[in-house]
Order: C-alpha cells, then structure tokens, then sequence
C-alpha cells in the first residue's frame, strides 16, 4: 500500500495489521490530536443540523476535500458524527473572508 504524496498521512508509517476477519492489511496509524499552537486558531465555529464536515471545509477553505484540516485542529472524534451546537476549532487559512475584486474597463 502506498500513501498519495497529496495524503496528510504521507509521512506515517505503513504497517500491517489484522482486521476483524484475520486478514492482514497494510494500514497507517491515526494521528494523534494536538492542540494548536496560540494563535493557530482564528474561528469558532457553531454546527447548525445541515452542516457536515465537508461543507465547512468548502465554506472556509473553498475545498471539501480538505475536511481534515478542520478535524485535525479539534479532538479525536468521528468527523461524520457532529452534533448541532458542537464548537469547532477552524485553523487559520490565508483565504478565509478574502474578497479579490477586478476592476474591467
């Protein structure tokens, strides 16, 4: 099993290990949660009930495939199973609230 150079898992170890039928698979460990550094923070957000993961990531970051951003910056947790009214931890971005406007004459 190789690891995409785009995953966030690149740099983990690949090891084997027993699923629940016996079978050995190649796997990497999960990433142990660490508090961001002060000021690494810039957003808490609020769940509502319609909002998942997926969508925060494209709401802050323009991409839903970078959802891992949003759930490495907060405790271990089954990032399918947010509750409404949980808080967020969402990392600073460079492009959060950005507006590029073109003036066309």
């Amino acid at each position: 099993m190789s690891v995409s150079i785009t995953s966030r898992y690149r740099q983990a170890a690949v090891y084997p290990a027993v699923d629940a039928t016996g079978s050995t698979r190649a796997t990497v460990a999960i990433r142990r949660y660490a508090p961001p550094a002060a000021g690494g923070i810039n957003y808490e957000h609020r769940v509502t009930g319609v909002e998942d993961i997926e969508y925060l990531s494209w709401r802050y970051f323009g991409d839903s495939q970078v959802w891992w951003r949003i759930a490495d910056a907060n405790p271990v947790q089954f990032p399918l199973d947010l509750r409404p009214g949980a808080a967020l931890s969402v990392p600073a971005s460079q492009d959060i609230g950005q507006v590029s406007r073109d003036r066309v004459s």
